[in-house]
């Protein structure tokens, strides 16, 4: 099977149906693509009976494809930036692909289009992650962070993968990043923990599998940034399916 043959659409047709894709479906899919993951994203395409669901937002079948296209590729190319692809790169993706988009005359085109850039998308957000677009330290330090979110990561530590101190490390991530070493250590880990619950892993489970020194800690941290604990994460997600 081609990649673009696996991206299915449903359109709602009245009021009683579900109005759009759940939440959760979104999270899952969309999580491919930030964490770079190939193989889990071909997985999400084959076992979702609908990759977007939407409510009818034009009479014009042919635009009705359009905008979901155009809404999934603005999405995705979010999440694409929240992987860490470069934000020119990820726009230009964007706008090129939203481009063809607009030429495309036949329905069948618009999906295959849209699998085919999604999965190329989710490669460069791959690619990027094992050679970040940043200074030589940087991105041994990103590097460093990918490979080992299972373990106790510290500023230190990095540091001494990188060879150099974690004051200077520190200064020169903030401004290559433009956010703090040890925040975007704790919000990589928060990320794959969310895309961990969403594949059923319990808050124990996750602990040991990210890196977090106990549960409780894992549980505070994660109401922290998110303003909701873990079970109440799930239960938003799965009241949305």
């Amino acid at each position: 099977m081609k990649i673009g043959e696996l991206v299915t659409v449903k359109t709602i047709k009245n009021d009683t149906d579900e109005k759009h894709t759940p939440y959760s479906a979104e999270i899952r899919l969309f999580s491919c693509v930030q964490q770079g993951d190939i193989e889990s994203l071909i997985t999400q395409l084959k076992n979702l009976d609908s990759i977007i669901v939407m409510g009818r937002m034009s009479d014009d079948e042919l635009m009705q494809h359009k905008y979901m296209a155009v809404s999934t590729i603005t999405l995705a190319t979010r999440y694409a930036i929240q992987g860490g692809l470069n934000e020119t790169k990820a726009y230009e993706f964007s706008d090129r692909v939203i481009k063809t988009i607009d030429k495309l005359t036949d329905k069948n085109e618009i999906f295959m289009c849209l699998g085919i850039e999604i999965v190329k998308l989710t490669e460069d957000v791959k690619r990027n992650k094992k050679q970040p677009e940043f200074s030589p330290h940087i991105r041994n330090c990103i590097k460093y962070i990918n490979e080992n979110l299972s373990q106790k990561i510290s500023v230190s530590s990095v540091a001494d993968y990188c060879g150099i101190s974690a004051d200077y490390l520190s200064q020169i991530f903030k401004k290559e990043i433009g956010e703090n070493l040890s925040s975007y250590i704790l919000k990589q880990k928060l990320e794959k923990s969310k895309s961990l619950l969403l594949n059923g892993m319990s808050s124990k489970e996750i602990c040991r599998e990210v890196g977090f020194s106990s549960q409780a800690y894992f549980i505070t941290v994660f109401k922290r940034v998110y303003n909701m604990t873990p079970s109440e994460y799930m239960q938003i997600t799965r009241s949305n399916d």
